[in-house]
């Protein structure tokens, strides 16, 4: 920890978590502090406290963990994606409903933005392997999909405390709960399925 506060040069990793640290206190200000009174009431408001500081914290740890070792600004750019289409999930509203309550295809947008996160997700993960030079052969795929299903589950983990915790908490009931689960295996299972017909082209060659 002291190596990162001693070291004064700045690099992308800096930019990218500074920047992310604004939009997200603009979003807080400007959006989702308000919209969260209207639809789950003041009375509820420590709830959306509990979720802003889960996401400072994973900001700060990212960026701490990230800036130990270099990583190519398309990860980033990947990430920033992931942080994009949550925030349009809120600010964008369409026939005056926010998009997160939208269906399209008859699947609500909150499931297409776990898909995507968790494609994502798992491609970051694969690089971060790659780097550290981690291959234990054709199961690493799996492994990657692993910890990327399981860092999905621990969201609803936390998710499952702010029912416990908070009372008429906006968090949603079993099925949601199940579905989210559902998209984040779908989102790795797509990653997975690109990459061994990527790699049984290249064994071909």
């Amino acid at each position: 920890m002291s190596y990162i506060f001693k070291n004064k040069k700045i690099y992308n990793t800096d930019i990218f978590a500074f920047s992310n640290t604004l939009l997200f206190l603009f979003m807080c200000i400007v959006v989702y502090f308000d919209r969260f009174v209207k639809y789950r009431g003041a009375a509820n408001i420590h709830e959306f406290f509990f979720y802003a500081f889960v996401i400072f914290l994973v900001i700060f740890l990212s960026w701490v963990k990230f800036r130990t070792f270099r990583v190519k600004s398309y990860i980033l750019v990947a990430i920033q994606i992931t942080i994009l289409i949550h925030f349009a999930g809120a600010f964008i509203q369409l026939d005056d409903h926010r998009l997160y309550d939208l269906r399209f295809f008859d699947i609500r947008y909150d499931k297409f933005v776990h898909y995507t996160n968790s494609l994502l997700g798992a491609f970051i993960i694969h690089y971060l392997f790659k780097k550290k030079n981690i291959d234990i052969g054709r199961i690493t795929l799996a492994f990657v999909g692993f910890i990327v299903l399981g860092i999905g589950a621990l969201i609803e983990i936390l998710e499952f405390i702010v029912v416990l915790s908070i009372p008429h908490n906006g968090v949603g009931d079993y099925i949601n709960n199940m579905s989210d689960l559902i998209s984040n295996l779908l989102g790795v299972s797509t990653y997975a399925l690109i990459n061994y017909k990527k790699q049984a082209k290249h064994e071909k060659q």
